[in-house]
């Protein structure tokens, strides 16, 4: 008598993927490790870390003020949906911008079958660096601009929404593997990407002074993925 048995799905997802993102004058490159471990009855759910190191680059853009106690006047989970200050925002453009990301990353997943899944991977606590820009600040009445010099802010922590601080990255994705090495991902990625002038360069009506300004990516995410065997 044969017995025919089927293979129980492996209790971990062990990959590197390597990704693109594309946004309007915007440009990430990620290259990512991540550890899940699958969970349920069925092993069909995902829950682990990661490491993910990011190269953000982008053109003639204006980073916008980031504190969220400036932004929405408001640190708590309502930041969410509060809208934001308008005497509060000032910008700086800058010509270039350029920065890396180095971050743990949280992992969420599940596997509709052996070949077709879908994740969502959040950085949450890291550190960043990139050479310094020029850029010009401007109020909010974009009155005459000051020369200005920044850095890439150099702590990354996920908390809530304009309460983040540093630069993040964040993708919504799906993935279909055509073997059980090799696999692509198509998605939505988000960055966010914040530096530090040199001074406090603005000072809100309230009296306030900032030194931080973030600029908010949302792209297509392009990767391949790489599993390493059980």
């Amino acid at each position: 008598i044969a017995i025919a048995q089927k293979k129980k799905p492996g209790a971990v997802d062990n990959f590197v993927d390597v990704t693109a993102g594309i946004g309007s004058s915007q440009f990430t490159g990620a290259l990512a490790y991540v550890y899940n471990w699958k969970v349920g009855k069925r092993k069909r759910w995902e829950l682990g870390l990661g490491a993910r190191f990011t190269s953000y680059f982008g053109s003639n853009l204006y980073f916008r003020t980031a504190p969220a106690k400036l932004t929405s006047g408001k640190t708590d989970p309502t930041v969410l949906f509060t809208e934001d200050i308008d005497a509060n925002i000032d910008s700086v453009l800058f010509p270039k911008a350029q920065m890396n990301s180095l971050n743990l990353s949280l992992n969420f997943g599940y596997n509709f079958s052996k070949k077709f899944s879908a994740g969502l991977t959040i950085d949450a606590i890291g550190f960043s660096f990139g050479k310094k820009q020029s850029g010009v600040y401007y109020g909010n009445n974009f009155a005459t601009g000051v020369p200005v010099t920044a850095k890439p802010t150099g702590f990354n922590v996920l908390l809530i929404s304009d309460n983040d601080k540093g630069s993040l990255n964040s993708e919504l994705f799906a993935r279909y593997k055509w073997n059980d090495s090799w696999g692509v991902k198509l998605g939505l990625q988000f960055f966010f990407a914040e530096y530090t002038t040199n001074t406090e360069v603005q000072t809100t009506p309230g009296g306030d002074k900032n030194d931080r300004f973030r600029k908010k990516m949302a792209g297509v995410g392009i990767g391949v993925t790489y599993n390493f065997k059980k």
